[in-house]
C-alpha cells in the first residue's frame, strides 16, 4: 500500500531505496550500499564532534561529495542540516551563524576564510577522507526521527524583513521528493545532472532528494559551464536536467543547434522564465521546457504537465498532494477565475515555520476551511481557458502608479520582445504625484536607441504601464539562482535623476 504523501521520514525512504538498489550508481561512481557506509561513517565521526538530535549544522560548501555525505549523515543524526550560500560573506554568514548557532561549520578550503576562527570548523575535504576510511565502522544506529522533526534549515528573506530560516521537515523532504518523482515521472533508469548549488531547495530538494527517492543516479558538478553540460547531455548517460532561465540563456547564446535525443525532460525554475527564451530553446535544440514555481517554504506546488500541453508564461498545475487557491490580498476572499489575487499553498510540502520568528509565522500561515495555509506573496492567476496559473510577480514588486496595478512581469515579458533587448527588469520608485512610476532597466545591443524603443512601448503597453526612465546596463545584478536583485535596481534608480 502507498504511503500518504509527507508520512515518512526522508532518510527512511533513502534506507529503503539503498537496500533495495544495492550496487545500482546513486551519486556519481557511488553505489547506492557504499553511498550508505560512507554516510554512516561521516555519522560517526560527526557524533564525535558532539552532534547531536536537534543541533543545527551549517553546510557552507559548493557542490562536492562532501556535502552530500555531510547532509545524509545529518539526518541520520536526527541533526538539522543548514545549507548556506557559498556567495555569503562577513554580514550574511554572520547573521546566519549568530541565529542558528550551529554545533559545527562545514565548509571547504574556499569558505574557510570567511568563517569566524572561533567557530567549529570542519573541512569537506576531511568528510571525504572519513568517509572512505576502511577503519571507521561502516554501520551506524540511526536516530529515530519522525516526519514533524525539522531535518533542514535554509534561510531565505521571503517576502519581508531579514533573512530567516525555513524550518523544513523530515516529511516535507519525502513529499516534496515523491510530488516531483510522480509529476515528471521519475524511474530508476534516469540520470539527473546537477549543477544546481545544493544549498538551494531547487538543487537539493528536487534534485538531490528526488533522485535518491526514485532510486535513480546523480552527476553532480562544482558549478555550470554550459560546455561541460553539452557533452555530458550528449554523452547518453544523461536523461533529465533542471536549470534556472540563465542557464537557458547560456545554451541559447553558446551552443550551436543540435538535439539530446537522450534526455527526455529539461525543467526551470527558481525565476520566471521569459516566453522567448522558452521559445528560442525549442527552435535551436528541439526540447519544450517544463517550467514549475516554487519556494523554499514550500517546495514545488506548481508544474507544467509533462505530458503537454505546456504552456509558456504559465506555471502549469498543482503538483500530487498539494492544494492551491488565490485571494485577495491580505485576506481569506477568494477571487474570481482570471482576477489577479495571492496565491496560498497547502500540503505535506509546506513548511513547519521560521526559526525563532513567531511574528513571521503570524504573518505567513492562515487557517481556514479546515486547512493551514501559506501566504506565497506572489501575485497570480488562474486562466480558466487554459486551466493553468499564471505567476505576475511578487506582491511587494507590484508597482501602483496613479491607482492602476503594474505587473512587472508583464512590462517586461513585452519588453524582451523588442529588437536589441537581451533582458530587461521594471522596478517602481516614489513619485509625490503618482506614489510610483515605472522605471526600466535593461541589457542592451549596442546601437540600441531608447526614443525608438518607447515609441514602440506606447503603442503596446497602456500609458500607466509605460517605463518612465529607462537605464541601459551591462549586466542586471542577480543573486546565486539567477533571480534579478530588484531591491539593488530600485535602490539606484532612487539615486540617480
Amino acid at each position: 500500500m502507498a504511503v500518504a504523501l509527507g508520512t515518512e521520514p526522508f532518510i527512511d525512504v533513502v534506507r529503503r531505496v539503498a537496500a533495495q538498489r544495492g550496487d545500482a550508481p546513486a551519486v556519481d561512481e557511488l553505489s547506492y550500499s557504499e553511498l550508505w557506509r560512507q554516510t554512516a561513517r561521516v555519522a560517526g565521526k560527526l557524533a564525535g564532534y558532539g552532534v547531536v538530535r536537534g543541533d543545527r549544522v551549517a553546510i557552507y560548501s559548493e557542490n562536492r561529495r562532501g556535502f552530500v555525505l555531510a547532509y545524509l549523515a545529518l539526518l541520520r543524526l536526527g541533526a538539522i542540516a543548514v545549507p548556506t550560500n557559498v556567495l555569503y560573506r562577513a554580514a550574511d554568514l554572520g547573521n546566519i551563524l549568530s541565529d542558528a548557532k550551529p554545533r559545527v561549520v562545514v565548509g571547504s578550503e574556499q569558505t574557510r576564510p570567511h568563517v569566524p576562527a572561533a567557530m567549529p570548523f570542519v573541512d569537506a575535504a576531511e568528510i571525504e577522507a572519513w568517509a572512505k576510511d576502511a577503519s571507521l565502522p561502516s554501520t551506524f544506529d540511526d536516530v529515530p526521527v519522525a516526519p514533524d522533526d525539522v531535518a533542514i534549515m535554509i534561510y531565505t528573506s521571503g517576502t519581508t524583513g531579514r533573512a530567516k530560516g525555513a524550518l523544513i521537515t523530515h516529511g516535507n523532504l519525502s513529499a516534496i521528493a515523491a510530488q516531483v518523482g510522480e509529476a515528471w515521472h521519475w524511474t530508476s533508469a534516469d540520470t539527473l545532472l546537477i549543477t544546481l548549488p545544493l544549498f538551494h531547495v531547487h538543487g537539493l530538494c528536487a534534485g538531490l532528494n528526488g533522485t535518491l527517492a526514485a532510486g535513480a543516479h546523480a552527476i553532480v558538478r562544482e558549478r555550470f559551464d554550459v560546455n561541460d553540460v553539452v557533452k555530458l547531455l550528449q554523452s547518453g548517460d544523461v536523461t533529465l536536467f533542471f536549470g534556472v532561465p540563465t542557464m537557458y540563456v547560456r545554451f541559447i547564446e553558446k551552443i550551436p543547434p543540435q538535439k539530446f535525443p537522450h534526455v527526455r525532460l529539461f525543467v526551470s525554475g527558481s525565476a520566471a522564465l521569459p516566453a522567448d527564451v522558452h521559445q528560442a530553446f525549442e527552435e535551436k535544440f528541439g526540447a519544450s521546457i517544463l517550467e514549475r514555481y516554487g519556494s523554499t517554504e514550500f517546495g514545488f506546488p506548481l508544474g507544467n504537465r509533462y505530458e503537454g500541453p505546456r504552456v509558456v508564461g504559465s506555471v502549469g498545475v498543482p503538483m500530487p498532494g498539494v492544494e492551491v487557491t488565490i485571494v485577495a490580498p491580505k485576506t481569506t476572499d477568494r477571487v474570481a477565475p482570471g482576477e489577479v489575487g495571492e496565491l496560498l499553498v497547502s500540503g505535506p510540502n509546506v513548511c513547519h515555520g521560521y526559526w525563532d520568528r513567531p511574528e513571521a509565522m503570524a504573518d505567513a500561515f492562515v487557517d481556514f476551511d479546515g486547512r493551514r495555509w501559506f501566504r506565497s506573496g506572489d501575485s497570480m492567476r488562474f486562466d480558466p481557458e487554459a486551466g493553468v496559473y499564471i505567476v505576475m510577480g511578487r506582491l511587494k514588486e507590484l508597482i501602483i502608479s496613479g491607482g492602476f496595478n503594474v505587473y512587472p512581469l508583464e512590462v517586461e515579458a513585452e519588453m524582451r520582445l523588442y529588437p536589441g533587448v537581451r533582458d530587461a527588469a521594471l522596478v517602481g520608485i516614489h513619485d509625490a504625484a503618482r506614489g510610483e512610476i515605472p522605471v526600466a532597466f535593461i541589457e542592451a545591443d549596442p546601437g540600441f536607441e531608447t526614443d525608438a524603443f518607447l515609441a514602440v512601448m506606447r503603442e503596446r503597453l497602456a500609458s500607466f504601464k509605460l517605463p518612465k526612465s529607462v537605464r541601459i546596463v551591462d549586466a542586471l545584478p542577480r543573486n546565486a539562482m539567477g533571480k534579478v536583485e530588484k531591491q539593488r535596481l530600485k535602490a539606484s534608480a532612487e539615486e540617480k535623476p
